[in-house]
């Protein structure tokens, strides 16, 4: 299946994201992590990297990845 492709490292840290969640392909076992995304190079789609990942809990190949952007703050003050 094909995905569409997503930003590059370079986009996601310009947008001020340093790190990526990282979710199972498959939808009903729901395991996902967080990675340092210092690494990767800046012209690296992060589609491009997501059929290299194997899911440690039940061995699906391939990830979900989305740049992990802080939470935004609450009220103006």
């Amino acid at each position: 299946m094909n995905h569409p492709p997503k930003i590059t490292f370079a986009q996601m840290r310009a947008s001020g994201a340093r790190e990526i969640l990282i979710y199972c392909r498959d939808h009903r076992c729901g395991h996902h992590v967080e990675s340092d995304a210092d690494g990767w190079p800046d012209d690296v789609r992060l589609s491009d990297i997501e059929p290299r990942f194997t899911c440690q809990r039940c061995g699906q190949r391939g990830a979900e990845i989305r740049p992990k952007f802080s939470e935004a703050p609450m009220g103006t003050g």
